[in-house]
């Protein structure tokens, strides 16, 4: 089967570690670009390097001329809602990064849209389709009801310099959705939700930023007889991973959420002791996955699996919207609970 030919919008700096591997993934093929006018010279630098056979400076002409199957969108966060309107107004099917939108009303305003269009419309986020996280669905009935859970993800921005000396730019801009909460720990919250479901209520305690920007922050999601705790960071480096754990033992992720490249399982015994059960180790990168699954559904059309990832990022947007209510409210914890 020929590879799905996509036109990638942005040239942004998950499009640019996008470029160095997508080459490499027999499921796509990119055959346009399509960037801001002062992005030129870049995306033509990517082209010649690449192979990639059109630029466009212009969403409206790069649609009319085709020449692709899909649309890749990989834009700054508060640009995804437009970018995917546009897309899909023109006939194509979007894969969209993460944060998916601003709000939930705006991802249930795209996927309306997407029905009425007959589109496939899809969320680039890495965890659900990593063959590590189907390990750790397999193996989380086997440690007991949840009792515990923590997940970190912090990395120190290259950009934190900058913002510290008063240089803003869309990372640590909140009219841009910068911040840690859209940036880092909706990788947490994909982990979490999409194993353990959607907490009864929430709560955000970040750290805010001379600008108002969370630069770190501690989602905490109250489930039933145990609380997940959620920490991500764009100020400072930690110890990345997640702990689940219960009665018969504890799940394990070493290194960060977004692509998982160690999980375990410890099963049984007491006081470190227990049967280790290694999940599988990572074969390609990380962001295959999806790009594989996206390439898939555009061509089979898939309605359960559609629905289960659709049913994935509505769940995770309306918790983004309840932990920034959190903030704007002032007093970080959801009263309301969630449905």
């Amino acid at each position: 089967m020929n590879p799905l030919r996509i036109a990638v919008l942005s040239t942004s700096r998950i499009v640019a570690e996008l470029m160095t591997q997508i080459g490499d993934w027999p499921e796509v093929r990119v055959t346009a670009l399509c960037c801001r006018p002062q992005s030129e010279p870049k995306a033509r630098r990517w082209a010649d390097a690449y192979g990639i056979p059109a630029v466009y400076t212009d969403e409206d002409l790069c649609y009319r001329t085709g020449g692709f199957d899909a649309v890749y969108i990989g834009t700054a966060n508060h640009l995804h809602y437009a970018a995917a309107r546009r897309a899909l107004e023109a006939g194509y099917p979007v894969l969209l990064e993460k944060p998916f939108t601003g709000t939930l009303a705006e991802a249930q305003d795209l996927y309306a849209l997407a029905d009425r269009r007959g589109l496939l419309l899809m969320e680039a986020i890495t965890t659900p389709y990593l063959p590590q996280y189907r390990f750790l669905q397999e193996q989380l009935s086997a440690i007991g009801p949840v009792r515990g859970v923590m997940a970190s993800f912090c990395a120190r921005s290259a950009r934190y310099d900058e913002y510290l000396q008063g240089i803003w730019n869309t990372t640590f801009d909140p009219a841009c959705l910068g911040g840690a909460l859209n940036d880092m720990n909706v990788y947490n919250l994909h982990l979490l939700t999409g194993l353990l479901g959607m907490p009864q209520s929430c709560a955000y305690h970040p750290s805010l930023g001379y600008n108002g920007v969370d630069t770190a922050g501690l989602a905490l999601l109250h489930y039933p007889g145990f609380t997940a705790a959620a920490l991500a960071a764009k100020d400072s480096e930690g110890v990345n991973g997640c702990v689940i754990q219960g009665p018969g033992g504890h799940l394990h992720v070493e290194g960060g959420t977004n692509a998982l490249p160690t999980v375990y399982a410890v099963l049984g015994g007491i006081r470190g002791g227990g049967t280790r059960v290694d999940g599988p180790a990572p074969v390609r990168h990380r962001m295959a996955y999806e790009f594989a699954e996206f390439a898939r559904l555009v061509r089979q059309r898939d309605p359960a699996a559609e629905a289960e990832a659709r049913a994935r990022t509505l769940t995770v947007m309306q918790l983004l919207d309840r932990l920034h209510a959190c903030v704007k409210e002032g007093n970080h914890d959801d009263q309301d609970g969630l449905q």
